[in-house]
């Protein structure tokens, strides 16, 4: 029995005397009975705020310090645009290269990372190519059918797959970092999550037809890092980089 329910069964008892007394006309009240009810009162008061306290308490370190990185990366033009009819509207293989090392590369060499994308993003990516190397693949879609394998996972929900990733072994003990791929409505699942640490972006100087657009970022929460340069890249007639910023994020 919890302390709070034996308090609580210990107040109703005290009540049922209290109106005994009260109902038989009695001359007194045992002060010992009131003083009793009072404490008992008080005391459940105090233990259920120090629960919401705890609670509160325990989201906030939650949300400063997460369980698992989750980063983001994304390509985007001068118009933050990052896809056409469902493919990138640019060919540069040295950028692709920068995401494929970018997203495998981990600090420690025993883990592997994830990558987590909508089920566009999934078909956009060559049969051949799926699932991504040497990485976790998680879509997320209400129409494919769930699926749990060695290096891909079907689920349609973003927490569910977090928790998933952060709970659950043998991911619990092997991913080392969440990278979050896209497309578009994932990207804003992402950025609205406590969990997001990290944004690398390459940004492109050039204006291509696209018809999807990345979210907008609220640059007051994010500072500039030096995990890349940020110097022009030329390719294939185009100048891009690379740049990467961190999430502010408050003293817990």
């Amino acid at each position: 029995m919890s302390v709070l329910v034996f308090l609580k069964e210990s107040i109703n008892r005290q009540k049922k005397l209290s109106s005994f007394f009260l109902s038989s006309s009695l001359p007194f009240l045992p002060s010992s009975s009131s003083s009793l009810l009072s404490c008992g009162i008080q005391l459940c008061l105090s233990i259920k705020k120090m629960s919401s306290s705890s609670s509160t308490s325990s989201t906030n370190i939650f949300e400063t310090h997460p369980p698992r990185q989750m980063n983001l990366i994304v390509a985007i033009d001068a118009e933050n645009g990052i896809s056409k009819d469902n493919s990138l509207p640019w060919h540069l293989p040295k950028e692709y290269k920068h995401f494929q090392e970018t997203t495998i590369k981990t600090s420690d060499p025993s883990k592997i990372n994830a990558v987590i994308m909508g089920r566009k993003c999934w078909d956009s990516i060559p049969a051949k190519f799926r699932p991504l190397k040497s990485r976790i693949n998680v879509i997320l879609s209400k129409t494919l059918p769930p699926q749990i394998s060695e290096h891909c996972i079907i689920t349609d929900d973003f927490d569910k797959a977090l928790k998933m990733l952060t709970e659950e072994e043998p991911y619990k003990s092997e991913v080392e970092t969440i990278w979050n791929v896209g497309g578009k409505a994932i990207y804003q699942m992402g950025l609205e999550h406590p969990w997001m640490h990290k944004l690398v972006i390459t940004k492109i100087d050039a204006t291509f037809d696209t018809d999807v657009q990345f979210p907008d970022i609220d640059w007051e929460n994010y500072e500039l890092n030096e995990d890349f340069d940020g110097k022009p890249i030329e390719e294939k007639g185009l100048t891009y980089r690379i740049q990467s910023f961190t999430k502010k994020r408050s003293i817990a």
